[in-house]
C-alpha cells in the first residue's frame, strides 16, 4: 500500500472512533439491504465481524456488538483501498475518511457489490443485484464455495446415490451387458490356460525331452485358446459398442428433454454454451465408465479372483510373496482419489469457460469486429487457455507420477518371487515350468492391479459428469404444468390480467399490481418508456413466467391451469430480434406447424409479403438462410417470422417491436402483412413508432412498472399526459435527424 494511502487508513480508523457505538438498539430499526462480513479489525488481528448496509445509515458490528455508525447523510462516496492480501472500507464524509471495515482478500468481491450497493442509496438509482461473483454462495451442508450458476457441491454430493442412478441407464440393456459379462467371464478363464499349458510344455516336453506328438498338440492348443479368446473379445467389444451407443442415446434425450422443459429464467441466469458440453462431453464419459468402466472393471475383479486361485495352487508360499504389495497399491489409489476428483473437476471448469467463451465469441462475432475488439477476444482467449493448460498439467501430471510409483511397488512383488522361487527350483523343491508359469500369472495379475488408477480415473470422470448432467435432470421448471392441467382447443381470445406484479429479481418487480381486460379481435398497442414493463407484460401472457402476485386468464382459465403445448398453439409471436434456424426458407415458415403443406407456406408468405423476394432467391423456397438467417436482411427475416405466425394461425398475437431497425418501404411492407394477421385476433403490439400503433383499439401506457394510462391515440393526446410527452420526445427525435441528414 503506497504511503499517502497508509497515513489515509490510518486517518481515518482514527476518525472512525469518533463515530463509534451511538444509540442502543439503534440496529433495530429496519432490516438492512445488505450484511457482510470483514474479518480484520483495527490493530490486525482476526475479528468476526459485520458491516449492514441500511437505506438510511452504515453500520459495523463487531462480536453481535455495535462498533460504528455512520448516517447516509453524511456519506459523499464510498471506496475500496486496496493493500497486499486485502484492502479497506472507507467512507469519505465532509469531515474527511473513515475506515469502515479492514478485510483479507477473500472478501474483495462483497466489499466492492458493497460500494455499488451504497453508491446507488446515496445517488437514488435502482439497487443492483449481486452475482456469485460480487457475493459467493456456498454449501450449507460443508460450507464449500458453489460455482457459478449451479447449486451442485462437488464436496458432499452422495457418490452411492449418483452411482445408483447411473447404474439404472444400464437396467434396459442388462440382457446384452449379461452376455457381454459371460463372455468376458469365459475370456478370462481362457487367458489363464496359455501359461498353464507354457508348465506343461516346460515340465513334461521340454526337460524330459520327450519325443511325439505331445509338444504339437499343445501348441496347437495354445493357437486355438487365441484364436477362441480374440474370438470372444470381438463379440464382447461389439456388444459394448451396441449398449453404449443405446446408453448414451437414453443419457442425451434426457438431458435435451429437461433442457426444453426448463423455463426461461434458467437460461436468463446461465450461458447456454455450457449446455452442449454437458450433452455431449459429460454424456461421453458417462457412457465410458457404463461400458468400458463397468466391464473392465468386473472383468479385471474376476481375472484377479481367478489368478490369485491359480497361483495358490501352484504355491501357496509365493503367492503371499506376490500378494505384499497389493494393500500399498490400493491404500495409495484410494488416497489419491479425492484429489484426482477435485482436479479433474477443476479442469472441466476449465473446458467449460473455454467453451464458453468461444461460443460467445463466435456468436458475436459481427459485433467482435464492429467494434475491433479482435485483440481483446485473444486476450480472453489466451487467459482462459493459459488456466486451462495450467488444469491439464496438474491433472495428468498425477498420471505421470503414479504409474511409475505402481511400477515400482508391483516390481518388488516380482522380484521376491524370482529370488524365493529361483532358490526352489535349485534345491528341486519347485519345478522350472512351475515358476515360469507363476511369473507369467504375476504378470497378468499385477497388471489389472496397476491399471487399478485407471478405473479410478473413469470413476472420476463418470461421477463429476453424472452430477452435472444430473443436475439439469433434476431442475424444476419455474413454469410447470400443472397436474389437472386442461386443454384449449380453441380460444376466443378474451386476456385479463388482475393484480399482476413480477420482477425478475423478486425484491425488485417489474410490474407492479397491474391489472388490464382485453376482449377478443381486440388490438392492443403498449406504450411506455424503455424499462417500463412492455417485454415483460407479454413474456407473461405467452407464460414464460409466472406472476409473483395476482394472475393471468385467459377466456377465464388461469394460464397456470393450462396445458402449455395447448396454449402455445393459441399465442403466435413475431419478435424484434427474429430468429431463423439454419435449414430452407420454407422450413423456417413451417416450423410452427410442421404438417403444413406448400401451398399453406406459400399463401402465408404471400399474405407476410414475403413470396416476391423468395421467389427472387436461386432456390426459392428451398433456398438455406444460414445461421441465424444471416443470408437474409433484416425486413426480410421479419416477413418470414410474420409468414411462420400466419400458418401458426393463432387466436392471440404478440407483436414485440416487429418493425424496429428497417427502411420505410420495408417497414410498409411489413405493416401491410401485419395489418392482414391481426384481423379477428386478439393482438398485443409494442413499436419504437408510437406512429405505427395508431390503428390499434387502445393504447395502454406503461410507466414505473404500472399502467399510467390508457385510451385510443387521440383521446391519450388530448389527456397530455405520460403519452404526450412521449410522442413529443419522439416528434422532437426526428426534427434532429432530420436536420442531421
Amino acid at each position: 500500500m503506497p504511503v499517502l494511502e497508509k497515513e489515509a487508513v490510518k486517518d481515518a480508523e482514527r476518525k472512525a472512533n469518533v463515530h463509534a457505538a451511538g444509540t442502543p438498539g439503534a440496529g433495530s430499526v429496519g432490516e438492512p439491504l445488505l450484511v457482510v462480513p470483514y474479518d480484520i479489525g483495527s490493530e490486525g488481528q482476526p475479528v468476526d465481524g459485520e458491516v449492514q448496509v441500511f437505506a438510511d445509515r452504515i453500520e459495523v458490528r463487531l462480536a453481535n456488538q455495535l462498533s460504528s455508525r455512520l448516517d447516509m447523510a453524511q456519506v459523499k462516496e464510498v471506496r475500496t483501498v486496496s493493500s497486499i492480501g486485502g484492502g479497506v472500507l472507507v467512507a469519505d464524509t465532509e469531515e474527511g475518511p473513515v475506515a469502515l471495515a479492514r478485510y483479507t482478500s477473500v472478501h474483495n468481491g462483497r466489499m466492492g457489490f458493497v460500494v455499488k450497493l451504497i453508491q446507488a442509496v446515496l445517488k437514488e438509482e435502482e439497487l443492483p443485484v449481486p452475482s456469485a461473483k460480487d457475493i459467493p454462495r456456498f454449501c450449507p451442508t460443508c460450507n464449500s464455495r458453489l460455482t457459478e450458476g449451479t447449486n451442485l457441491c462437488s464436496t458432499c454430493t452422495d457418490q452411492g446415490k449418483v452411482i445408483t442412478r447411473l447404474l439404472g441407464y444400464a437396467n434396459p440393456y442388462k440382457r446384452s451387458m449379461v452376455s457381454a459379462a459371460i463372455l468376458m467371464i469365459l475370456a478370462t478363464l481362457m487367458e489363464l490356460v496359455p501359461p498353464y499349458l507354457t508348465k506343461i510344455i516346460v515340465d513334461d516336453v521340454l526337460q524330459v525331452k520327450s519325443i511325439g506328438h505331445a509338444l504339437f498338440w499343445l501348441v496347437i492348443g495354445l493357437a486355438g485358446t487365441r484364436v477362441m479368446l480374440s474370438a470372444m473379445q470381438t463379440a464382447r467389444g461389439y456388444i459394448g459398442v451396441w449398449v453404449g451407443s443405446k446408453i448414451m442415446g437414453d443419457i442425451r434425450k434426457d438431458t435435451y428433454q429437461a433442457l426444453m422443459n426448463l423455463s426461461l429464467s434458467f437460461f436468463d441466469r446461465r450461458q447456454t454454451s455450457q449446455f452442449i458440453g454437458r450433452i455431449n462431453s459429460d454424456t461421453e464419459a458417462m457412457r465410458q465408465f457404463l461400458t468400458d468402466g463397468v466391464i473392465w472393471i468386473t472383468g479385471q475383479v474376476l481375472m484377479l479372483v481367478a489368478i490369485i486361485s491359480v497361483m495358490a495352487s501352484l504355491s501357496w508360499k509365493l503367492t503371499l510373496l506376490a500378494l505384499l504389495p497389493t494393500p500399498l497399491i490400493i491404500i495409495a489409489s484410494m488416497t489419491i482419489w479425492p484429489s484426482i476428483r477435485n482436479r479433474w473437476y477443476r479442469q472441466w471448469r476449465a473446458v467449460n469457460k473455454i467453451n464458453m467463451l468461444v461460443g460467445d465469441a463466435l456468436q458475436g462475432i459481427r459485433v467482435v469486429k464492429a467494434f475491433g475488439q479482435e485483440y481483446t477476444e485473444k486476450d480472453r482467449y489466451r487467459d482462459a487457455n493459459g488456466t486451462l493448460v495450467e488444469q491439464t498439467i496438474k491433472m495428468e501430471g498425477i498420471w505421470q507420477g503414479v504409474f511409475p510409483v505402481f511400477a515400482l511397488i508391483t516390481t518388488s512383488g516380482a522380484l521376491l518371487v524370482w529370488y524365493f522361487g529361483g532358490w526352489n527350483v535349485i534345491r528341486d523343491e519347485l519345478t522350472l515350468g512351475t515358476l515360469m508359469a507363476f511369473v507369467a500369472y504375476l504378470g497378468m495379475f499385477f497388471g489389472p492391479l496397476q491399471w487399478f488408477s485407471q478405473a479410478i480415473n473413469w470413476m472420476s470422470r463418470a461421477l463429476s459428469a453424472a452430477d452435472r448432467v444430473f443436475e439439469i435432470m433434476d431442475t424444476p421448471s419455474e413454469v410447470p404444468t400443472a397436474k389437472n392441467a386442461v386443454s384449449i382447443p380453441r380460444v376466443e381470445g378474451r386476456v385479463e390480467l388482475a393484480g399482476v406484479t413480477y420482477g425478475y429479481e423478486k425484491h425488485h418487480p417489474v410490474l407492479k399490481n397491474v391489472s388490464l381486460q382485453v376482449e377478443p379481435g381486440e388490438m392492443i398497442g403498449l406504450v411506455g418508456h424503455s424499462g417500463a414493463g412492455k417485454s415483460t407484460m407479454i413474456n407473461m401472457i405467452c407464460r414464460f413466467y409466472d406472476p409473483d402476485q395476482g394472475s393471468i386468464t385467459v377466456d377465464g382459465v388461469d394460464l397456470r391451469g393450462i396445458d402449455q403445448v395447448s396454449l402455445r398453439k393459441q399465442i403466435g409471436v413475431v419478435l424484434q430480434e427474429t430468429f431463423l434456424f439454419d435449414g430452407t426458407v420454407a422450413e423456417n415458415i413451417a416450423y410452427s406447424k410442421p404438417d403444413a403443406t406448400p401451398l399453406d407456406i406459400m399463401r402465408a408468405a404471400k399474405i407476410a409479403n414475403a413470396h416476391d423476394f423468395i421467389v427472387r432467391m436461386p432456390d426459392g423456397y428451398d433456398t438455406r438462410v444460414g445461421e441465424r438467417g444471416h443470408r437474409l436482411s433484416g425486413g426480410e427475416k421479419q416477413r418470414i417470422a410474420i409468414a411462420r405466425a400466419i400458418v401458426h394461425d393463432p387466436r392471440i398475437l404478440i407483436l414485440d417491436e416487429a418493425t424496429a431497425s428497417v427502411d420505410t418501404e420495408t417497414e410498409r411492407q411489413i405493416q401491410q402483412a401485419i395489418a392482414r394477421l391481426v384481423k379477428g385476433r386478439t393482438t398485443f403490439a409494442i413499436a419504437h413508432r408510437l406512429s405505427t400503433l395508431r390503428e390499434a383499439d387502445r393504447l395502454v401506457v406503461l410507466d414505473k412498472g404500472g399502467i399510467a394510462e390508457s385510451g385510443t391515440h387521440e383521446e391519450l393526446l388530448d389527456k397530455k399526459g405520460v403519452y404526450y410527452k412521449l410522442v413529443e420526445a419522439q416528434k422532437e427525435m426526428s426534427k434532429i435527424r432530420g436536420v442531421q441528414a
